[in-house]
């Protein structure tokens, strides 16, 4: 019932809020059976219920609804204080709930001040429960209802204790987005009667599912990479309060049970201590006891590695806390048939619920533990970076828009960077003043700076739950080259200034602008330019050879990728079009030159054929089906963000190959697609001579090869003969044939019009899958080929080396008027690596320069 001795809002929310669904109480489970008592409740707080209409576990709840009812927790406890920290894609609130006694809420911003020295802190221990980062494993952010509930409204003595002792912050949902997707379709297909078949559409949502975020990226792995508003707000509030203990709520097949860490030792990041697994192993003694005590089976040491520091029960072991990951068997909808019989929500729902509070038991009950722990990590910071013999790293790039993205990441994570200001040279490498950069070791984020930059290759363990490497210089297509300690005092530095605003350089009267393509933001200037309704005036076209030209008298070279705007001789006219350059690449952070004749000192002339048209992208990207959501939501995101280009998306179990011609790519990620019929292949082989462009990566290159699109050839690995290995060896022997995430270096051809913008000979992929390609069979086709020694970070067997050594990493052949390119790999992985998103963007561009 609802208590309506509240505010008047607050009525008005609760109506609404209960009138969203209806209740269906002969299926409701009781606040008994969710924590397996009968407990005094204070009368002041609202239950679930009350703001539901309908108790936790009888229908999935809504991103809505779970604001709603923290809001009242808020308004009605002194225990509860709410935060809005940030907002999702879709614009939905990032919420946490602080829960406390009424004493630590009433001074929560002096204790946040006071974590900023974790080395002293001496006050109450700080619990994180962050539930349903992936939004179609719901019985996380259920479960969070009820866990802020008891803590707000129990009557229990151990209760009051913990918040006496303890502040506990509760992220709800961690993906909202993700959440209403699927609670809408769960929703939508439950009946009165509960169907249990697995096969029933409830349990098989529709792609994209909800597992992902807007652009389909999984917020799991964007801990470490931010490249998502949700990660960036819950790092700066990580980093703001650094928890001694985060949960990490996940569910997982239905036919499994229920898993806690601390998982298998030997798949540790063995920069994580001996001590943090250790501890963990302690709390999960509280986890046994708890799910011991309502009969759910569990594991704790199997299956899952504490390996990737971009996952949300990893990213705080390199941060002085203690993350724990929780898998829950997952019902999926609200009853589905299991091997280990009908799992229903409200079950899976009880044991998150359980291992929520036997995290904050082991919290109370470990409290100095946990606290000298955190101290002792910070103090030994120091310590542990003057051990290391590597002391320092130095990076470098000419291109300010990746050096600006890598710097972003770097600072948020509280990273201490030095510009350097005289130029140095390392192993052979040039590091120029002004564009090259310093971290040293010797810092509070020692651990993480490591984990950042490292190149590990070899491992105790050879399986891998994800990635095994993801150096972000690598990623960033940058030189980069670890210091020792003489190597770090010879290096001359300053406080970073790397200007947001790119300049002007030129004088009153240009003939043309000249736009370098050293910069990755020059594609969003260019987008700009071509969308503004004053185009029209203007024809930016690419020189695909370098020239030099004067800019207010003074000789600039210009290399090939160069971007050339002819202006109008119009005075009026000109100034109108330089106004609306600048304000296109200016405002995007990238220079630009007004040149003073078309006549070049070096080089091509303005008027050269050598220079060729460039058009506004019109492209279409294939999705659904079996296509990768993650891979097209990474182009989604590319095009969408980065380079502000509106990009169609089809399904791919639709598409009308007969009605492309409105756009001018065609973009295919990995996935596996429908074999063309006679009609598809005549259509869309015609559309790509007469100017399409079809841009295919990873399994998509299959497919483009069995339908004969492509010239190029799969090579097939000849089948392994049986060693007599014994069954217990099996895993490890299946992990060598894998490539889950490694990095791989290639030759690039920098002269190609695809690797325009970038500068070193070689380029670096995330390698996932063993796909080979046969070396092509005429020249100018290569446009990157992996070295004769490609393992650059990660875990890769030396027959898998062996096999891709040598073979083609990027292709492009032009088919008439128009092209396809072909990449091996995943070139824009989870958003963040933009040395290979180069040429994805340059494919988009720079087709008919090829």
């Amino acid at each position: 019932m609802i208590n309506f001795k509240k505010t008047a809002l607050f009525s008005v929310i609760l109506i609404t809020c209960a009138a969203l669904l209806p209740a269906s109480k002969a299926q409701e489970p009781t606040l008994e059976y969710y924590f397996n008592q009968s407990i005094d409740y204070s009368d002041d707080v609202l239950t679930p219920k009350d703001i539901l209409g309908h108790q936790v576990g009888t229908w999935h709840v809504r991103p809505e609804q779970s604001v709603a009812y923290f809001q009242s927790l808020a308004h009605l406890s002194e225990k509860v204080a709410l935060k809005e920290i940030g907002r999702t894609h879709e614009n939905r609130p990032l919420i946490t709930a602080y829960i406390s006694s009424p004493e630590n809420i009433a001074r929560l911003e002096q204790i946040k001040a006071s974590r900023q020295n974790p080395e002293k802190y001496d006050g109450p221990n700080l619990v994180w429960l962050g539930y349903s980062v992936h939004g179609n494993e719901a019985s996380g952010a259920n479960a969070a209802l009820l866990v802020a509930y008891r803590l707000a409204a129990s009557k229990e003595p151990w209760v009051e204790e913990l918040l006496e002792n303890s502040i506990v912050m509760i992220d709800p949902m961690l993906n909202p987005d993700g959440l209403a997707r699927f609670a809408h379709w769960v929703n939508s297909y439950k009946g009165k009667q509960l169907v249990s078949d697995p096969a029933s559409i409830e349990h098989n949502e529709d792609w994209p599912r909800g597992r992902t975020n807007h652009y389909w990226f999984d917020l799991n792995r964007d801990w470490l990479l931010l490249q998502h508003p949700e990660s960036q707000a819950r790092i700066e509030h990580f980093y703001q309060w650094r928890p001694h203990i985060v949960g990490d709520f996940h569910e997982m097949s239905t036919n499994s049970t229920y898993f806690f860490q601390p998982g298998v030792p030997s798949r540790q990041n063995p920069l994580t201590s001996q001590e943090n697994f250790d501890l963990t192993a302690d709390i999960a003694e509280f986890h046994a006891k708890a799910l011991d005590s309502l009969g759910s089976p569990y594991y704790s040491k199997e299956g899952f590695d504490d390996f990737y520091y971009g996952k949300g029960s990893t990213f705080p072991d390199i941060n002085g806390g203690v993350g724990i990951l929780f898998e829950q068997a997952s019902s999926r909808g609200h009853l589905q048939e299991s091997v280990n019989g009908d799992l229903s929500f409200p079950f899976a729902i009880r044991n998150q619920v359980a291992t929520s509070f036997s995290t904050l038991k082991a919290s109370l009950h470990l409290k100095d533990k946990l606290q000298k722990y955190q101290r002792d990590f910070f103090a030994g910071r120091e310590k542990a970076a003057k051990k290391d013999s590597i002391k320092g790293v130095i990076f470098s790039s000419t291109d300010k828009g990746r050096l600006q993205e890598l710097l972003r990441i770097l600072q948020s994570h509280q990273v201490e960077v030095k510009q350097v200001t005289k130029s140095i040279k390392f192993d052979g490498t040039e590091y120029p003043a002004e564009s090259s950069f310093v971290v040293d070791f010797k810092q509070t984020q020692y651990g993480l700076i490591k984990a950042m930059f490292e190149t590990r290759t070899k491992f105790k363990d050879n399986t891998f739950y994800d990635v095994s490497a993801w150096t972000l210089p690598l990623a960033f297509n940058m030189s980069f080259t670890h210091l020792d300690a003489g190597d770090l005092s010879d290096v001359k530095t300053k406080p970073v200034v790397l200007a947001s605003q790119g300049q002007w350089f030129g004088g009153d009267n240009p003939v043309a602008v000249v736009v370098p393509w050293n910069n990755f933001n020059a594609a969003k200037g260019l987008t700009r330019l071509l969308k503004d309704k004053a185009k029209q005036q203007l024809n930016p076209k690419v020189s695909t050879k370098p020239f030099s030209l004067t800019a207010k008298g003074e000789q600039i070279d210009f290399t090939a990728g160069s971007i050339v705007i002819q202006l109008p001789g119009d005075a009026q006219a000109k100034r109108e079009s330089v106004a609306l350059i600048k304000k296109s690449f200016l405002e995007a952070g990238v220079d630009v030159y007004g040149v003073d004749s078309g006549l070049a000192l070096k080089g091509i002339d303005l008027g050269s054929p050598s220079i060729r048209p460039i058009s506004m992208p019109r492209s279409l990207l294939v999705i659904g089906g079996e296509s990768s959501s993650y891979e097209a939501g990474e182009v989604w995101h590319l095009l969408d963000t980065r380079l502000e280009i509106p990009l169609s998306m089809q399904n791919a179990n639709y598409i009308d190959y007969n009605t492309i011609d409105r756009y001018s790519h065609l973009i295919m990620v990995n996935g596996y697609y429908a074999d063309l019929n006679p009609e598809e292949h005549r259509a869309l082989t015609e559309w790509i001579m007469e100017g399409g462009n079809l841009i295919v990566t990873r399994g998509a290159v299959e497919w483009a090869i069995r339908n004969q699109l492509l010239s190029f050839e799969i090579s097939v690995p000849e089948e392994p003969k049986p060693e007599g290995h014994q069954f217990s060896h099996r895993d490890d022997v299946i992990a060598k044939g894998i490539i889950g995430g490694a990095i791989y270096q290639a030759h690039l051809d920098n002269s190609h019009p695809l690797a325009y913008g970038l500068t070193n000979d070689t380029i670096a992929f995330t390698k996932a899958g063993t796909q080979v390609l046969k070396p092509a069979t005429q020249d100018f086709l290569t446009v990157a080929s992996y070295t004769d020694s490609p393992l650059a970070a990660g875990y890769s067997s030396k027959e898998n080396v062996e096999r891709i050594k040598n073979t083609p990493a990027v292709l492009a052949q032009r088919v008439e008027r128009g092209s396809i390119v072909v990449f091996n790999d995943n070139p824009v992985f989870r958003g963040y690596w933009l040395g290979a998103s180069r040429l994805m963007v340059n494919s988009l561009f720079f087709n008919r320069a090829f």
